[in-house]
């Protein structure tokens, strides 16, 4: 019985001993791009990539190197090439142990421009618009061509060739974007200014020249009387304002009309009613601009011969939206609730052309 149980022993202590070598586990590799160089490169240039790779439980025996664009590109840890076609490259690198370990890929990106081309062109770059109030939005706009990189600065980083990015700085602010391709570097810069909102005054004198009348008969002519005449034949009024000095852009705080400077001849209060003032943009006066009969949407009613400048949301509001449209004039009609009275007598009421004032407050 002795000479049975030794050897079985002596069996399974041998079989238990070598077990733990039987199961130990290759440990992969680790590979590494130390440098690719030049990163971005003319067509034909020469690239030289080179890497290493570590293993801990044996020796790198092979290499490979991969590109999205080309394939396979090379299987030593450093080499040179030329051969890289045009585009933006995405280079894998890996590294294979002596037990056929791979390691896991590493990257970087090569970019290869066309030969021959010069610095990359910026075709645009604006901000829109380029005033604002503080942490107003503004958008900056920009188109560039033959670079292989483009970034903006202010905290915006690396972007495409072209595109839009929204902004809001609370402070003026300069955009300066960068490009840059193998023959060199150019840049561009867009601004955005803050706008302070003060406010100003301007006084505008009505324009002789445009000012008129329209009589209901078709007479056309520059004085500009609001009424009737001694036959019953009403008239209508007609001022023209510049407003070409308001920038685009600004808030029209108010907007006040004085007309008291006019005279009256005749009574044109108490026989032909209240006057109505519209906003009229009739440009050159004709035959045409006469409206028959008041229509609802006056921007002022003046029931008596004012005495001081009249201010209304309305007539802010009118003017508000000419500026807005980028309008250089402001212009306006006048008539009497009643078109006439026929009394043998001429009531009307004279404007007086560029005697009469459009005052208005804006902040911009």
């Amino acid at each position: 019985m002795k000479k049975l149980l030794f050897p079985i022993v002596l069996v399974l202590t041998l079989a238990v001993g070598c077990l733990p070598a039987l199961l130990a586990a290759n440990q992969p590799p680790t590979a590494y791009i130390d440098s690719v160089s030049p990163a971005n490169a003319a067509l034909g240039e020469t690239v030289t990539l080179i890497g290493h790779g570590v293993d801990p439980d044996g020796t790198i025996v092979a290499y490979n190197w991969q590109s999205s664009l080309d394939g396979d590109l090379g299987a030593l840890a450093s080499f040179k090439t030329s051969s890289l076609s045009q585009g933006t490259h995405t280079i894998w690198f890996k590294v294979q142990d002596d037990k056929g370990g791979w390691s896991k890929e590493v990257l970087t990106t090569v970019i290869v421009v066309p030969s021959g081309g010069g610095k990359p062109v910026v075709n645009l770059f604006e901000a829109n618009p380029g005033r604002i109030v503080p942490g107003g939005p503004s958008t900056l706009s920009w188109s560039v061509s033959g670079a292989a990189t483009v970034s903006i600065d202010q905290a915006i980083g690396n972007v495409a060739l072209s595109g839009t990015r929204a902004v809001s700085p609370t402070k003026t602010t300069t955009y300066t974007l960068t490009a840059t391709n193998v023959v060199g570097t150019v840049t561009a810069t867009a601004q955005v200014v803050i706008a302070e909102l003060l406010p100003s005054n301007v006084i505008l004198y009505s324009i002789a020249a445009e000012d008129g009348q329209v009589r209901r008969d078709g007479y056309v002519s520059q004085e500009p009387d609001v009424g009737d005449t001694k036959s019953g034949t009403a008239i209508q009024a007609f001022l023209s304002f510049d407003i070409s000095m308001i920038p685009e852009g600004a808030t029209i705080k108010s907007a006040a009309l004085d007309i008291t400077a006019a005279y009256s001849l005749g009574e044109p209060f108490s026989k032909l009613g209240m006057l109505f003032v519209y906003d009229c943009q009739y440009q050159t006066l004709g035959a045409t601009d006469f409206v028959i009969g008041p229509v609802p949407g006056a921007l002022q009613t003046i029931p008596n011969p004012p005495s001081q400048p009249i201010a209304s949301y309305t007539l802010t509001t009118a003017v508000q939206k000419r500026v807005d449209a980028g309008s250089p004039r402001f212009q306006l009609r006048f008539q009497f609730e009643k078109p006439q009275f026929y009394n043998s007598q001429a009531d009307y009421l004279d404007l007086g052309g560029g005697r009469s004032r459009l005052i208005i407050e804006y902040q911009y």
